[in-house]
């Protein structure tokens, strides 16, 4: 019977690995390259002041937050979905349920309005309501 536990008990240990190596990618800060709401874009000199930090399970914007509930907040990551699946908890506890895709220096994350079902794919078509953002980690100088 030991051996059947330790057997379904490996998938669960994957998966939180999964997502504790995409959490340890996106530590840092990010800076964001395009965004937009309803297929509409966010304005240039609003995308060039938007900065994200992630340091554990935690996020902030320390300056614009222009489609963001909360200028802080925590994460919660599904490495194992297709599309990969984040939540975004503000401090006052709205959830923003979405997808992304992390690859090397930058990432593309699409979040549902705050009660509205988790998107499927990184679209963002008028009257949705879905925020899709494309970010990249600044570069040295």
């Amino acid at each position: 019977m030991t051996f059947v536990t330790l057997a379904l008990s490996l998938p669960v240990n994957n998966i939180q690995a999964g997502d504790q190596q995409d959490l340890e990618k996106f530590q840092g800060t990010w800076k964001l390259v395009s965004a937009t709401r309803d297929s509409k874009a966010l304005a240039d000199d609003k995308v060039k002041q938007t900065t994200i930090v992630f340091k554990g399970d935690t996020f902030r914007f320390p300056e614009l937050a222009e489609y963001a509930t909360s200028k802080e907040g925590t994460i919660k990551l599904d490495a194992t979905k297709t599309p990969k699946q984040m939540d975004a908890t503000s401090t006052g506890g709205e959830v923003m349920l979405g997808i992304y895709d992390l690859e090397g220096n930058r990432y593309k994350v699409c979040f549902a309005p705050v009660g509205k079902p988790r998107p499927s794919e990184f679209v963002s078509t008028p009257g949705s309501g879905y925020i899709l953002q494309f970010w990249e980690r600044p570069k040295l100088p």
